[in-house]
């Protein structure tokens, strides 16, 4: 393979980068289209991002919950207080601070993300399931190797 210097590689990383990117929003609203109706609710694209900012079961800031479903701030307390009517979501005062709100999953809203898990982890065996196993080995490497390339170069 022929040497590239440091700006050609740039240029080349950003395209890949930005293909990828691409085809992971293609991917994903493949996924979202049978996700879409989760238990008795008929669940938006603002409350799944919202819905999927939970990782485990705890609460969490504003800050961290807008954090994690890569939203600003006002968009994140809006999909909350929808999420909050519907009975999924619950504030809670923080009992070191009582200034701080964090958010948790109420037993419904636990429920309906646990639902939503299921439901896209079907519809990602529906997707990957297309691949040969070895093209499923070939891209877990990949994303393995991807993923801690990246986290060198994201840590602060």
């Amino acid at each position: 393979m022929e040497q590239l210097d440091l700006m050609e590689k740039v240029t080349e990383i950003e395209e890949h980068m930005v293909e990828v990117r691409n085809l992971f929003v293609q991917i994903f609203n493949k996924m979202v289209k049978g996700s879409r109706r989760i238990s008795d609710m008929s669940v938006t694209m603002s409350q799944m991002k919202a819905l999927m900012a939970f990782h485990e079961d705890r609460e969490y800031s504003m800050t961290e919950l807008s954090k994690n479903a890569l939203v600003k701030m006002p968009s994140m307390t809006e999909m909350v207080d929808r999420l909050e009517l519907e009975g999924v979501l619950k504030r809670v005062r923080d009992k070191q601070d009582r200034r701080v709100v964090k958010v948790g999953l109420t037993d419904k809203g636990k429920s309906v993300h646990a639902q939503f898990i299921g439901r896209r982890r079907e519809e990602m065996g529906g997707l990957f399931g297309k691949l040969t196993v070895k093209d499923q080995d070939d891209l877990l490497v990949s994303l393995r190797k991807v993923s801690g390339i990246l986290k060198k170069i994201t840590k602060p």
